[in-house]
């Protein structure tokens, strides 16, 4: 099977490592990266593990080991990690939201260091990664003629990481909200990248995309977030909406596809962000030894069961 690697140790990567081993998805955890000894202390204790400050500073891999990359949303700050990697010979599976629509410079990038290095590298996660992209693109397979695709995802973000219920805001004023989003620390990354996926599956142009983003107000103080994605191309839609807020009543996920037959699809109680994105992990990373050298984007992954 190989051995994993798990690069940021954080809520993300420690629910990895626990769910790859018990699942047998690898033989055992090789390594624990992380720049904050505090942070990476109980990985260490979990796996037995050596740690390690950087990427800089591994093993070279034996063949069929892998790397969970999970520490940055921001594609600048994880490609060149991920570089790294697949030269000391890691494939690498990364939930950074920056990457499921990178930057030309950026995919040409991956691209080049998983084919000269031999490796496989997969961005993968519940949103984006699933539940606002391949999963409505799964559905509009059986539809004919779709036209428009709406994606809405309701989230208590009550229920799940510290780290997403910061970006949401919650506590802030709104002043405070307006300076947080303009400086790039609140909402949630990934959506555009989302609907850029789908529009590129249902071989739809990506040119025209308006995004809003605006707090929700209890009481004078933020509680979370309103965010809308929407996409125009020559009369066909696609709308992502996203509300994160704190005890959110009535959450769900729902799909609507007009098209024939149009299609309805309501997750009620909606899809588990948290642990959605364990479960796309370990399968992503039984796909490592399976396709071929490339960088992958979540919807260029083959469907498979089992």
């Amino acid at each position: 099977m190989g051995n994993l690697l798990i690069v940021g140790a954080g809520p993300v990567g420690t629910a990895a490592a626990r769910a790859a081993i018990e699942d047998q998805a690898v033989d055992r955890v090789v390594g624990v990266v992380d720049p904050d000894p505090a942070a990476r202390h109980e990985l260490e204790v979990l796996t037995g593990a050596p740690g390690y400050a950087s990427t800089a500073d591994l093993p070279t891999g034996a063949a069929g080991d892998r790397a969970i990359v999970a520490f940055s949303s921001n594609a600048e700050k994880v490609a060149p990690a991920i570089d790294r990697l697949a030269s000391a010979g890691y494939h690498a599976v990364t939930t950074c939201e920056g990457l499921a629509w990178p930057d030309r410079h950026i995919w040409k990038a991956m691209h080049a260091a998983a084919r000269s290095n031999g490796r496989v590298i997969i961005v993968t996660g519940a949103n984006p990664g699933f539940i606002m992209d391949k999963f409505p693109l799964l559905a509009a397979t059986a539809s004919r003629g779709v036209t428009s695709i709406t994606v809405n995802r309701r989230v208590n973000s009550a229920d799940r990481r510290l780290s997403l219920v910061e970006k949401t805001g919650r506590g802030l004023t709104p002043e405070e909200f307006a300076a947080g989003l303009s400086a790039g620390r609140l909402a949630k990354q990934g959506l555009v990248g989302s609907i850029k996926l789908l529009a590129h599956g249902l071989k739809w142009p990506s040119h025209d995309i308006k995004e809003s983003i605006e707090p929700i107000i209890v009481d004078g103080l933020v509680t979370g977030l309103d965010h809308h994605v929407r996409l125009r191309s020559a009369g066909r839609t696609i709308e992502l909406n996203l509300t994160l807020d704190w005890d959110l009543e009535d959450c769900y996920d729902e799909i609507h596809i007009e098209g024939d037959p149009p299609l309805h699809i309501r997750l009620d109680g909606g899809y588990h962000g948290d642990r959605g994105t364990t479960t796309q992990l370990v399968s992503a990373l039984r796909h490592c030894t399976e396709l071929e050298p490339a960088f992958y984007r979540p919807i260029d992954l083959p469907l498979r069961i089992g």
